[in-house]
């Protein structure tokens, strides 16, 4: 497999010497009972970590970093397996309040907080602006943010055409979780770890990594993009009324949603765009921080001669 960019380690190596066994907290967007999170408990459990899934009873996708604070029903399906749901069990908690429920059993199985949240194999891919509305990577930042008092390393995962919610666990998507297992063996072989001086992930440092239709062509650490990459194409929504809004009397109502994709023509991205690297082929995996902060140079502007 060709490697491109890998700038988190001494490169990854597929198939390389198994690290030690982890304890992983899993949750996803998509249900708690779809291929995709079902493959990585499976992958992960027979790579002998432990690993307690809680994810939402069923599909809560866009929710981003959204957020249940009570009310909640947490239903043991299987052996370290739970569903999440909101009080009578008819619709799904949020991925993100999922994520803390798995973090909350399986600190209480082993006596500890665990060395990492997964969240994944989301159907489909979280590049570009997509990640910042993507319940699977809205768990990831919850994971890595101090909200609860600690900060766990997360690792976000989504593929396009491997992980068919619609079609049973196949090799398919056992494939995108055998890679992941074996990423995650190459950040415990970081030195840094290994000597026992840092975390999996550089402290409110999260990963979201997506993995291509197809046999992927390597992988490369990448920005994320700015440009929409959806549905496998390059093209942004638009969401609203299906009729014209303004035509509505006062206290009128009419039906809304997303209404439409707008294809874009001659595409192109900033450098090393995650878009642009997945369209390519790569699986690509893109360090995200929690924080919403950025550096003040050159805002200064924004409060010059202002007098209050």
């Amino acid at each position: 497999m060709k490697l491109k960019n890998i700038i988190l380690g001494a490169g990854l190596m597929l198939g390389s010497l198994q690290a030690s066994a982890l304890n992983i907290a899993l949750t996803n967007d998509d249900g708690w009972s779809t291929p995709g999170i079902q493959a990585l408990f499976q992958v992960l459990t027979e790579a002998g970590h432990t690993v307690v899934l809680a994810g939402p009873l069923d599909g809560q996708s866009g929710s981003s970093g959204a957020f249940n604070t009570g009310g909640l029903e947490i239903t043991k399906q299987a052996e370290n397996q739970y569903s999440v749901a909101l009080e009578g069990g008819e619709e799904g908690a949020e991925p993100a309040t999922s994520g803390m429920v798995a973090i909350q059993i399986i600190t209480d199985l082993t006596g500890q907080a665990p060395d990492l949240l997964v969240s994944g194999i989301n159907d489909g891919a979280n590049v570009g602006p997509a990640a910042t509305i993507s319940g699977t990577v809205g768990a990831t930042i919850a994971s890595v943010s101090y909200i609860f008092g600690d900060s766990i390393p997360g690792i976000a995962i989504s593929a396009d055409e491997h992980c068919d919610e619609d079609i049973p666990l196949d090799s398919a998507c056992l494939e995108v979780a055998e890679f992941l297992s074996d990423y995650i063996d190459h950040l415990e072989q970081r030195p840094n770890y290994v000597k026992g001086n840092s975390a999996l992930l550089q402290r409110e440092i999260a990963l979201n990594i997506n993995y291509p239709a197809g046999t992927p062509k390597g992988v490369v650490v990448s920005k994320q993009g700015e440009q929409p990459f959806l549905g496998g194409a390059p093209r942004s929504l638009t969401l609203g009324c299906s009729t014209d809004c303004n035509e509505l009397a006062v206290g009128e109502s009419a039906e809304g949603g997303i209404i439409g994709a707008i294809s874009i023509e001659n595409f192109s991205d900033i450098d090393q765009a995650d878009t642009v690297d997945f369209a390519d082929g790569y699986i690509t995996v893109v360090p995200l921080r929690a924080s919403y902060g950025t550096n003040a140079q050159g805002l200064k502007g924004y409060l010059k001669k202002f007098d209050y």
